[in-house]
């Protein structure tokens, strides 16, 4: 009996299983494009704290809406949820754009009808108990991303409904001195490493990954750190993505207590 390699098929189904698992909170973000097709803009995540829902992204992603353009996401099949609520970002810089923010995280307070959950697309909001903010250090643990790469999704031109299909990789955080060169702080930001061409999917497959284009405003779940496994219970967010550094083969994601504050300003 081989126990290593039934370790591994064991580990590597339940980090698939939990993967399908965890995208039920999340939900790809459209625009309509020129010609009325539906364009994917980013990705997002539902959140709920007390009486009320939230949706949560990369702020890049929601200054769609500050630009005039609609977003939107289905809540059934053929049944679309425009954004409206109570929107907060973190701030740019002075005499700056959206690319001087280095922690670039939004959060909108869902309001008026059509509230979540929605269960004929099997989307749900994600617990705000199950934010780990300030989880350091960050090295030795094992992280999973999940999101819907623009290059994975497909739109159907008879119906001009769009197909997303989700993507997902897990790897280990950058060392300290990838952070440096970034220009981004352990205490703010999680830093993972990233090559196209050579990553880990959750069954530990080494290959070539679709371009993460798309997979802004991403969770990033902890997997292990060195005391073990996660919570059987219920898995950590600890992180959003907001950038793809493709010449420093790095993801950065901005840590949840952003996320987390802008939700206690927007309450």
């Amino acid at each position: 009996m081989n126990i290593a390699a039934d370790t591994f098929a064991a580990e590597s189904q339940a980090v698939t299983r939990l993967s399908n698992i965890l995208s039920h909170h999340l939900v790809p973000l459209f625009a309509v494009a020129p010609g009325g097709r539906p364009k994917l803009v980013g990705s997002s995540f539902l959140v709920s704290s007390g009486m009320n829902s939230y949706l949560v992204s990369a702020a890049h992603v929601f200054d769609e809406l500050r630009a005039g353009h609609e977003l939107f996401f289905y809540i059934e099949p053929k049944v679309i949820r425009k954004l409206s609520g109570n929107l907060r970002l973190t701030k740019t810089p002075t005499g700056n754009d959206r690319k001087s923010d280095r922690l670039d995280v939004g959060v909108l307070k869902l309001e008026g009808p059509a509230l979540p959950p929605y269960p004929k697309v099997q989307k749900y909001p994600l617990p705000i108990s199950a934010f780990m903010t300030n989880a350091l250090p960050r090295e030795g643990k094992q992280y999973l991303l999940i999101g819907f790469p623009e290059s994975k999704s497909r739109a159907n031109p008879a119906t001009r409904e769009l197909e997303s299909e989700l993507r997902s990789f897990r790897n280990i955080s950058a060392p300290a001195s990838k952070y440096s060169e970034l220009g981004v702080s352990l205490e703010n930001h999680i830093v993972l490493s990233f090559d196209v061409k050579h990553t880990v999917t959750p069954n530990r497959e080494i290959r070539a990954f679709t371009r993460p284009s798309g997979m802004s405003g991403s969770p990033i779940w902890l997997l292990y750190d060195k005391d073990g496994p996660n919570d059987p219970v219920q898995t950590s967010v600890v992180g959003i993505a907001i950038e793809h550094h493709k010449t420093e083969r790095a993801i950065v994601a901005t840590d949840i207590d952003i996320a987390f504050k802008l939700i206690n300003e927007a309450v």
